[in-house]
């Protein structure tokens, strides 16, 4: 069960708190705790770059930076791509590999333009290209390629106009490679080849036989997507051939699925793409690039189990099997090395961005009304009910006979209620005593190693509700979609021993605003444990692990718009910069999404307001009131402010 309750108030302090919440397996170094109980930022290569995160909220609410707003933090993405480029040029090192390695960040998975613009200031002493999978990605990213030895490789369809543009590019001098993806593509490019005698540099994608391994696994094997069967790739060879042009063909591409958790996978497929790699060269193909795809994976809940949100191997252990399988069968066939690629965008960004929010409201299942004997006259279920609270407070060893009465008198409340027997009064106190019950019981539950089936479900039932200032829809997809696990945790109080069932709801009216998996201490639980509500005191989560995908996937669902969003620049001892600021979304600007002009929302509430002043529902004094009411929450932010800033 769970340990938390198992652990003595004396014995909770910061460090309990990094191991409940495994801060250190999934932060990755990246967050720690202080002395004050409070959430840090920092860098695991200097202890002196540590940024107290309650200290930034309450600054960022000074300069009335409202919450939710997501940090972004550069220096973690700098350090993401130094760990990665590292870590191949180790293995290239001990596996006396002679080509090189070159890292691309793919667009798709965070197409914010600082992070472009970050990526390739930081990565360009690594020759860190970009790839891009759409026509949009591919003019911006030609934009931010200036250097013509930066790579750039084109995924995804294509169609004539893409092939335009990638010509263009290549007659520039810009080192651009298209990927074939299907083979129609071949024949786009060699129709733009007759027409203008422009053929860039071209790779191939192949269709794996092998799958990966997670939630993605079908972007690998016979029914992928993307990529060419090996038949088709033999028939793209022959038609280069018969135009004289297989010197063009220059790159091996695949890719196995986002998140692969486990590398045994990433083994298999090497082999493979090796050995078709050495089978083109064969075939007369000037090959020089191999790319491994995307899929080196993230520790999202720092469980090491068998879940796509894990993965069972680290950043040097996947550079290492790939310098090692390529060099293996490269080897095998006499042919030389090939610069590697890859397409790493999960793990270089996933940790650089974070969501903060506060509570907007606590939503408890018990009042704080302590529990009262009933008085003589009062219902007998209610005076049961009483009796088994009473039993069970002294004497826990019945927990099952008490629990199994307690239910069945409270059917025999709902029932008596339903046919005007009860008074509402005298049901909510009959529900007071069965939930006192309950939680009795389940103290009980938290000291067995094993839990009767019938009760598996009493914990989620005893819940609290915390609601949460933003919209799972925008800031959390995933959570939503594919029910991605994020690290979850207070960002406060880290010092107290958390108390509370809590389960984390949006401000959405959908029922599925809400998240439904945590880390857990040995599994993932339906819940997590947070503190109890403290009146007048804010209390603040992070939402952990953000930055790939989920900052361009969010969408507009009850017109929750984008969220501030603050970039920071760690300066060490608790110092930082402030070097961008995006203000979120307004009301005005959510709606102008969806097809209305402010001006016109203002010229009819404004005739509406007249017509109540002429009918006597206003007066002039009210009018002015209620529209300036009007305009300023059309101005304002699309979230919840706290009290004091109404």
């Amino acid at each position: 069960m769970n340990d938390i309750v198992k652990r003595p108030e004396t014995e909770w302090n910061s460090l309990s708190a990094i191991d409940f919440y495994k801060i250190e397996r999934w932060g990755a170094g990246y967050f720690s705790v202080n002395d004050e109980g409070n959430l840090c930022v920092c860098l695991p290569e200097d202890p002196t770059i540590k940024v107290d995160l309650k200290l930034v909220v309450d600054e960022m609410r000074k300069r009335k930076i409202e919450p939710p707003f997501i940090i972004r933090v550069m220096n973690i993405l700098e350090d993401r791509i130094v760990k990665l480029a590292t870590c191949f040029q180790e293995a290239i090192e001990s596996c006396q590999y002679q080509g090189r390695y070159l890292p691309l960040f793919p667009v798709k998975v965070n197409q914010q333009k600082q992070v472009i613009e970050s990526i390739k200031e930081y990565g360009h002493s690594y020759g860190m290209g970009l790839e891009v999978g759409s026509k949009a990605e591919l003019i911006a990213a030609l934009a931010y390629t200036s250097r013509p030895e930066a790579l750039l490789v084109c995924n995804g369809y294509k169609d004539m106009e893409f092939a335009e543009i990638v010509g263009m590019a290549h007659k520039m001098g810009k080192k651009i490679i298209p990927v074939i993806e299907k083979y129609s593509e071949i024949e786009t490019f060699l129709l733009h080849h007759s027409h203008t005698g422009i053929m860039p540099e071209i790779g191939v994608r192949l269709k794996l036989s092998v799958r990966g391994m997670g939630q993605w696994a079908n972007s690998g094997g016979d029914r992928s997507k993307f990529g060419l069967r090996i038949p088709e790739i033999m028939q793209l060879v022959k038609r280069l051939k018969e135009k004289g042009l297989l010197s063009k063909l220059k790159l091996l591409h695949f890719h196995m699925g986002s998140q692969i958790t486990q590398i045994n996978a990433v083994k298999q497929a090497l082999t493979e793409a090796g050995r078709v790699y050495g089978e083109l060269v064969a075939l007369g193909a000037e090959m020089e690039f191999l790319d491994v795809g995307g899929g080196l994976g993230v520790d999202y809940d720092g469980s090491t189990h068998n879940t796509f949100t894990t993965i069972n191997y680290t950043i040097q252990e996947y550079a290492n099997d790939v310098i090692y399988r390529i060099k293996q069968v490269c080897d095998q066939f006499h042919v030389e090395h090939p610069v590697i690629l890859s397409e790493s965008g999960r793990f270089l960004s996933a940790h650089y961005s974070f969501i903060i929010a506060n509570i907007a409201t606590f939503g408890r299942l018990q009042n704080r009304e302590p529990i009262q004997q009933p008085k003589d006259d009062e219902p007998g279920l209610m005076k049961e009910l009483y009796e088994i609270y009473e039993f069970i407070k002294k004497d826990g060893t019945q927990f099952l006979e008490n629990y199994h009465d307690a239910v069945q008198a409270r059917t025999e409340v709902v029932n008596l209620f339903n046919l005007g027997y009860l008074t509402m009064e005298q049901r909510a106190r009959c529900e007071r005593i069965f939930w006192a019950i309950m939680m009795l019981v389940q103290r009980q539950l938290d000291q067995m190693k094993s839990v009767p089936v019938e009760l598996e479900d009493l914990e989620l039932n005893l819940t609290d509700t915390y609601f949460a200032n933003f919209s799972l829809f925008q800031s959390l997809p995933d959570a939503w979609a594919i029910n991605q696990i994020f690290p979850l945790i207070p960002i406060h109080r880290l010092k107290e021993k958390p108390s509370r069932r809590g389960v984390v709801v949006d401000l959405t009216c959908d029922s599925d605003g809400c998240i439904k998996e945590y880390i857990g201490s040995t599994q993932n639980r339906p819940f997590v444990w947070l503190h109890p509500e403290k009146q007048g005191e804010p209390y603040y989560i992070g939402i952990f692990l953000v930055g790939a995908y989920q900052e361009t996937l969010g969408e507009l669902h009850n017109l929750f718009g984008e969220t501030n969003a603050v970039q920071l620049d760690l300066l060490g001892n608790n110092k930082y910069q402030v070097s961008s600021f995006e203000k979120g979304d307004s009301v005005k600007d959510v709606l102008k999404d969806v097809g209305y002009s402010s001006a016109s929302l203002l010229n009819r509430m404004r005739s509406q307001v007249e017509h109540a002043v002429q009918t006597g529902c206003l007066s002039l004094e009210d009018s002015a009131v209620v529209m300036d009411q009007y305009e300023k929450v059309l101005k304002g932010y699309t979230y919840f402010k706290p009290i004091s800033d109404c």
